[in-house]
């Protein structure tokens, strides 16, 4: 099947891939058909009596038809997130040297020649030593000999990446193989070498150990051997940003004292808990983030709900971000970008949620749970990944453009009771009401949010340093989370690398500059290569739709409009004033609210233009067309040179 697919759609996944989903949609479609309908929760009437006063919006019920549309996304995109995520097998037995000189030699009890020696390293026991680390191959040599008097020296391994495979090809005959380790701090987890049919690996034994260990004998080498894949691809091994955030993930799960970090830990800890719970592995590093990826799905639908509250428009935003290709790249891929993204969504919801509500006809206590919910997300995004500091600052704005509107309320409604005349009793009652009770509720609102947007996030920070050891002395305190804080700015502020792949924000904005993450062939000789980048509909569609949000805003005051700009300029100007190495998946928080925008046009053509229905839905098909096509770019499945050519569009994408 997968060779067929190959040859009728240039992807070898897409049947498989196909016939899951439409079992999937069959079996959903079917089963909300039989559910009864939801009983509409009844909803509170906020109204005024004063045009100047904006009264509160109840949260809009999901309807069964909403439950159905978003179930149905989200179990699609599922599958295909999942699809060949990433190995559950991986070797995990790290041999490591207890001094600075060791040799091993190992002996080929049934064949001898080879024409590959496979190496793999990951972490050792950093908590052996706590001078170095132990990690990685430092020029350690390998000679191959059939008499054991001479030697001839074979390669030198060097470290290039963890978790990642590295191979030494030739064209060898030895029986014995000696492995001459001359550094303290060396790892290898794995060594193999590969028979001259390519259909395995020549069976080793450990012939002598000159410092054996019961701790890590020289077995750990040899032992994993059916673990090792013949042709590695990202489904077996680490690529681009996984030989960091796994690796400290890894650290956290097992006690160990970190090697490096260069991020806030509380991402970095739902990924340890992956490993925790599924093992070291490409499958048990990315598990959490594509979780979180597909958690991002219903996720927006309630954002699209709250803000727009039809479910034509609601559905259309969950599949902009299914299909988007950032989204489905990022979350397939170690690192924390998911999380955060999933973090600042989610305090975005709440803070629009805040802002629905009024200090007149809600009581107070709801509306600070509001806020207590939203400062707790925020404390998690920022203790997650710095980036949910840039989006702090739109919750901000929105917290305070709100209090500003009821200070005017209240201005206003002091200059009804100036002039009582000239309104009715009604009106005057709620004018009284305003005046009582804006100074109480205006205090007691930012007392709060001091704590729950200071405080808080704060605590949240300082108290996810503490499982984790990160410092050589082991101890937590307030001055070494302060010295890590400063440590990690100081790292950003520094890097002065470059990378051919790297980018800036305006060819974010026009998809000109994809960030490529791996190329690889596998047995079959299928192509493999994952790049990160949007849907050029993204781009196209959300331009024009962030132009017609400031044009909404700009002539009607139009509130979803403002909120969605706030978001998505918070999330991208920082990046403007950036100078080191940055790349396009830095997009990614102003890809959400770019949806939301494009949402927000859906919304405004359904609303004045009931015909252009026509016309979105041949947007969104294409858009989901797209998404298809490029499956094989932007998730690794197998396909062919000539197809990765046929992708590049522009000069400047590069796929391999």
């Amino acid at each position: 099947m997968k060779n067929l697919s190959l040859n009728l759609t240039g992807d070898s996944e897409l049947f498989i891939l196909a016939l899951k989903c439409m079992i999937a949609f069959a079996v959903l479609y079917a089963l909300f058909h039989f559910l009864p309908e939801i009983k509409k929760r009844k909803k509170e009437n906020f109204t005024s009596s004063l045009d100047f006063v904006k009264p509160s919006r109840s949260a809009p019920s999901l309807t069964k038809t909403d439950l159905r549309n978003m179930s149905i996304v989200t179990v699609l995109y599922a599958i295909v997130s999942f699809h060949m995520l990433g190995s559950a097998t991986f070797v995990n037995t790290t041999w490591q040297p207890s001094d600075e000189s060791t040799d091993l030699v190992y002996e080929c009890t049934d064949d001898t020649k080879f024409d590959a020696i496979y190496a793999i390293y990951n972490e050792g026991d950093n908590n052996s030593n706590p001078d170095n680390y132990q990690l990685g191959f430092h020029n350690i040599n390998i000679y191959g000999s059939n008499g054991r008097n001479s030697w001839d020296l074979l390669c030198t391994m060097e470290s290039k990446g963890i978790y990642q495979y590295k191979i030494y090809e030739g064209d060898w005959d030895y029986k014995y193989v000696w492995v001459a380790s001359r550094d303290k701090n060396d790892t290898i987890t794995e060594f193999a070498l590969r028979n001259l049919n390519h259909d395995g690996f020549l069976k080793l034994s450990v012939l002598s150990d000159s410092d054996p260990s019961e701790t890590y004998p020289a077995e750990y080498l040899i032992d994993e051997t059916e673990k090792v894949p013949l042709s590695p691809t990202y489904y077996e091994e680490g690529y681009f940003d996984e030989v960091y955030h796994p690796r400290n993930a890894w650290e956290i799960a097992n006690g160990q004292r970190m090697y490096a970090t260069v991020h806030p830990l509380f991402g970095t800890n739902l990924m340890a808990l992956s490993i925790r719970l599924l093992g070291l592995s490409p499958f048990g590093w990315r598990f959490a983030g594509a979780l979180f990826g597909v958690l991002m799905i219903p996720l927006i639908y309630a954002l699209c709900k709250l803000l727009f509250h039809k479910t034509f428009a609601c559905t259309c935003g969950a599949v902009l971000l299914g299909a988007e290709f950032m989204h489905i790249t990022t979350s397939r891929i170690g690192t924390l970008e998911p999380f955060s993204v999933f973090f600042i969504m989610w305090m975005f919801y709440y803070m629009i949620r805040y802002t629905e509500t009024s200090f007149y006809d809600t009581p107070l206590k709801k509306q600070l749970k509001t806020l207590f919910v939203c400062g707790l997300l925020m404390g998690i995004a920022i203790a997650t990944k710095w980036t949910g500091c840039y989006s702090a600052v739109g919750l901000a704005i929105l917290l305070f453009a709100n209090l500003i509107q009821r200070f005017r309320e209240y201005l206003k409604a002091k200059n009804v009771l100036k002039q009582k005349e000239s309104y009715s009793i009604t009106q005057i009652r709620e004018a009284e009401k305003i005046t009582s009770v804006f100074v109480k509720n205006l205090v007691i609102t930012l007392a709060c949010c001091v704590v729950f947007f200071i405080i808080i996030p704060l605590i949240i920070y300082f108290v996810t340093y503490i499982p984790d050891h990160v410092w050589k002395d082991d101890t937590w305190s307030l001055k070494n989370v302060v010295k890590q804080t400063l440590y990690i700015y100081n790292y950003h502020k520094g890097v002065t690398a470059t990378h051919p792949y790297q980018s800036v924000w305006y060819q974010w904005l026009l998809d000109i500059r994809p960030i490529w993450y791996h190329i690889s062939t596998d047995a079959d000789g299928y192509r493999h290569t994952i790049s990160c980048f949007s849907n050029p509909l993204l781009c196209l569609g959300g331009l024009v739709s962030i132009f017609m949000c400031f044009a909404q805003y700009i002539l009607h005051k139009d509130a979803n409009a403002f909120t969605i700009l706030v978001g998505y300029l918070t999330a991208l100007c920082p990046w403007l004033l950036v100078d080191r190495c940055v790349f396009s998946y830095h997009f990614y928080p102003s890809s959400i609210f770019t949806i939301l925008a494009i949402v927000f046009v859906i919304d405004l053509l359904m609303r004045q233009k009931p015909e252009s229905k026509n016309f979105i839905i041949a947007f969104m098909t294409v858009y989901v067309l797209l998404f298809v096509i490029f499956l094989p770019i932007t998730c690794g499945f197998g396909t062919t040179q000539a197809y990765i050519d046929s992708l590049e569009w522009l000069g400047t994408w590069h796929f391999g």
